[in-house]
């Protein structure tokens, strides 16, 4: 009997054994065919015995029985019911699973934006996802989010909020492409990116997609470093939406309001999101009031047409601090102190306040016109308005920031005294003598602009394997710049006597009050066109492409204060053109190798057209020319994701307007135009991702570089009407690229605890940095000195978060803690006459601070 019972234990486990079933598969994004991570996949009759899938998307479920069907589900996505069939197999293997976004967009927007595809597009490039910028951002400044990816270097300016630079490969950001949705967004006039005018652009971001070097952007011609592609989130499909309220140690607080109506009865739906910031800032004087808005509106019209509405903007105003500091100065009064700002009567007055308004509208439209083409358009508009304080001085005499109170703040009450009490008269011509005018004033340099214009791309697949890319794209920009009274500090009106304009007042009213235009009345006006064609060959284990652009650039300029009828410069026409290829090679389902190459002529900024202010445009301005390549591997297991890359990039013809003015024997000023600088940036970049196990991941990184200066040239000097009057030698050859580390290594730690608690560890370490320097002031053949090497530093930020759920409501509690070690460190600044500290002025790194955050989804 024993034996009997015994058998049939045995029997009975034995059975079960036999009976248990494996199900696996593999979870990613159908539009960015990215792994999801956290997806849950479970069995409708048994909810409690799921599993989630880990960080390449995979996941096993151990069922004791073949289910009839497994559900997949996860925020965002598409929930996904997937029948199993039966079978007297323990494994069953589903392949890869495509869960389709609640959005109405995203997988169209990846044409337009030239979304880079792993293991598929032969360039090198990082992703940051949404989740990862709610949870990690905090109060820091857009692009800091980027630190981590090699090759980029995102710091703070001066401190003010959004006040930021960011540099890629060592190319400073006017040689960076922004992109948002894949629309040029960096300024057209000078190349540059004011990200404060983008403040609430973190809560509306998708994805960031970093593509160093050349890029997969057909319209980003100014990718030297490479580009910066931002997708917005898109329309949401499902109800729904979240309220998030964040705060930070030094008392800067941001509240944040998402609604999604889901789809409605008539097809339509709209997504809105909100935002508010305020606070007093951690730099003094760097206060911040600021709004922002995103509403994004979009409807299925039948299989062949869908389109999409946009709006984003973010109302802000916000002190800035402009002055560099000198060591002195922080050894007396600290990293926070700001020289910019003063008080009078009680009242806080920075001297560097920031105010804009920049939104942007923008209509795609998606047409699947048959089974081999596929048309996206956007049309867009951006109507900028805003501008800064500024400050004039009469007659070259002290400016505002020559007075200073003992604290060394701005002493604007000695300033009212000296407009309020001064007895000085001016002959305004023919005898006519006034006093009682200001010396110093305040005013506001207002830069207004419109620009407009649409991008088509055309994807037309010729077979199964060859796909053409074709489009164009055409912009107009038309900008004004003014400078106007803002406040006479104590005195009754401001002369200006026209001594900059070039045919003097012409009987203009010398005579200005709060809001009349003073010194500065112009604009640009610029047409841009762009044609471009791509041939993509695609297999499942080679990739390769073909790119070729064409476009030309019309550059005008108005001056409507050194010009009094004829206020138009002549039409300057510059083309340019681009060639890029590239092929990777899958080598087996872990292993891959990619090289790409490409050569740009790069048509010159406005500014270097029409250097001096005023309407002569600049004499044999050429195109900056551009070699480029670039080798790549990738490593990837379900374990481990490594990446290395070897970059070359030889820039040729680089124009550069110096900084400071020359005074001509006239008393007019002009600046030096160097011409025909080259460089070389070259490197190394290497990152490497281990899944220490299903809830710890581990990075590193490391970014080896060497970026110099490759020759000396000699500069023109051009008198205000761009005639040759004189030259300087620039000795530059050999000197390192400043304002960015050539070397750089990172870490961070990752780890989930009981699903719901989230802990990371973010290490950055920055050496070979050396401060930026004008080139123009190079002009001594026995000072080869490198500019001044900044310290390295090393920071620590600690990142927690808990997920919890409120009435069935999903919700998240975060707590940032950066420069966990309060390392006290220079982040950037300018080269001294004597290459070393105690000439050298710059911006020294926050301390440790603080920021938490709570955010309720419903």
């Amino acid at each position: 009997m024993k034996k009997f019972i015994s058998i049939v234990i045995i029997l009975f486990i034995t059975s079960q054994a036999f009976a248990t079933t494996f199900i696996k598969g593999k979870i990613i994004s159908n539009d960015l065919l990215n792994p999801i991570i956290g997806a849950n996949i479970y069995t409708s009759d048994n909810l409690q015995n799921g599993t989630t899938s880990n960080q390449n998307g995979d996941f096993v479920l151990e069922m004791a029985n073949t289910p009839k069907e497994i559900t997949i589900s996860l925020m965002g996505y598409e929930t996904q019911s997937i029948q199993i069939s039966t079978s007297n197999e323990n494994e069953i293997n589903l392949g890869i699973i495509k869960l389709l976004p609640q959005t109405i967009d995203l997988n169209e927007i990846r044409i337009i934006a030239s979304v880079a595809e792993d293991r598929k597009t032969p360039v090198s490039f990082s992703t940051i996802k949404a989740k990862m910028i709610e949870q990690k951002l905090g109060d820091q400044t857009y692009p800091e989010i980027l630190k981590q990816i090699p090759g980029i270097y995102a710091t703070r300016e001066g401190g003010g909020s959004g006040d930021a630079r960011v540099s890629l490969r060592g190319f400073r950001q006017e040689n960076i492409a922004l992109l948002l949705n894949g629309i040029p967004i960096s300024s057209v006039e000078n190349g540059l990116v004011y990200w404060n005018n983008w403040i609430g652009l973190a809560d509306a971001t998708k994805m960031i997609q970093v593509q160093k070097g050349l890029g997969a952007s057909k319209v980003a011609l100014n990718s030297l470093g490479g580009t910066i592609n931002i997708i917005t989130k898109s329309t949401e499909t499902k109800q729904g939406g979240s309220i998030q309220h964040s705060m930070t140690s030094y008392g800067n607080q941001k509240t944040t309001f998402n609604f999604s109506t889901g789809l409605l009865n008539n097809g339509w739906a709209m997504t809105f999101l909100g935002s508010r910031t305020s606070g007093d800032g951690y730099v003094d004087a760097t206060y911040v009031d600021g709004w922002s808005y995103f509403l994004s509106a979009g409807k299925q019209f039948g299989t062949k047409h869908k389109i999409i509405l946009t709006l984003l903007g973010a109302p802000e105003k916000h002190g800035q601090r402009n002055f560099k500091l000198t060591q002195a100065e922080v050894d007396q009064h600290g990293i926070k102190f700001n020289k910019d700002w003063g008080s009078y009567n009680g009242e806080l007055n920075n001297a560097s306040e920031n105010f804009y308004h920049k939104p942007q509208l923008s209509l795609n439209h998606y047409w699947n016109i048959n089974q081999k083409a596929f048309l996206a358009t956007s049309a867009y508009v951006s109507i900028g308005k805003g501008g800064g304080k500024w400050s004039e001085s009469f007659n070259y005499g002290p400016s505002l920031f020559q007075y200073r109170n003992p604290s060394q703040q701005i002493d604007f009450e000695s300033v009212y005294n000296v407009n309020a009490s001064h007895t000085d008269v001016y002959d305004l011509g023919g005898g006519n003598m006034v006093n009682g005018f200001s010396k110093i004033i305040q005013t506001n340099y207002l830069a207004s602009h419109v620009w407009t214009g649409v991008l088509s791309t055309l994807e037309y697949k010729i077979d199964d394997k060859l796909k053409l890319i074709s489009g164009f794209h055409y912009r107009y920009f038309k900008s004004k710049l003014q400078e106007k009274v803002r406040d006479l500090l104590g005195g009754s009106f401001w002369i200006d006597n026209y001594g900059w304009a070039l045919e003097g007042s012409g009987g203009r009213n010398q005579i200005k009050h709060v809001g009349d235009v003073i010194n500065v009345d112009n604009g640009a006006l610029i047409h841009f066109g762009h044609i471009f064609n791509q041939l993509e060959y695609n297999t499942d284990h080679l990739n390769a492409f073909i790119a070729a652009s064409i476009s030309n650039t019309w550059y005008q300029r108005e001056d409507r204060y050194n010009y009094l009828t004829d206020i138009k410069s002549e039409v300057i026409s510059k083309p340019a053109y681009d060639f890029k290829a590239g092929l990777n090679f899958n080598m087996d389902e872990m292993n891959q190798i990619y090289f790409n190459m490409g050569y740009y002529s790069k048509a010159p900024l406005f500014k270097f057209v029409f250097p001096n202010y005023n309407n002569s445009a600049a004499i044999d301005i050429s195109n900056e020319r551009v070699f480029a390549m670039e080798l790549g591997y990738g490593l990837k297991t379900k374990k481990l994701n490594f990446k290395a890359n070897a970059y070359y990039t030889y820039w040729k013809d680089i124009s550069i307007l110096s900084n400071e003015y020359i005074q001509l024997e006239d008393f007019s000023q002009t600046r030096a135009l160097v011409k025909g600088l080259d460089a070389l940036h070259m490197g190394v970049e290497i990152e490497l991702g281990v899944n220490l196990n299903p809830n710890t991941e581990l990075g590193l990184m490391a970014s080896l570089g060497d970026w110099k200066w490759k020759n000396d040239v000699i500069a023109d000097i051009f008198d205000i009407n761009n005639n040759l009057i004189g030259t300087t030698e620039v000795y530059a050859n050999g000197l390192k690229v400043g304002d960015a580390p050539q070397t750089q290594f990172g870490a961070f730690l990752k780890s989930t605890i009981f699903d719901q608690f989230t802990v990371e560890i973010d290490w950055t370490y920055n050496d070979h940095l050396y401060a930026g320097f004008d080139p123009i002031n190079r002009n001594d053949a026995n000072d080869r000195q490198q500019s001044y090497q900044l310290p390295s530093y090393q920071l620590l930020d600690v990142h927690l978060g808990y997920s919890y759920k409120l009435f069935n409501n999903q919700g998240f509690i975060g707590l940032n803690c950066y420069n966990l070690f309060n390392s006290t460190y220079i982040m950037r600044g300018q080269d001294g006459a004597d290459h070393n500290l105690s000439t050298f002025l710059g911006y020294w790194g926050f301390e440790r601070t603080f920021n938490i955050q709570f955010k309720l989804n419903f």
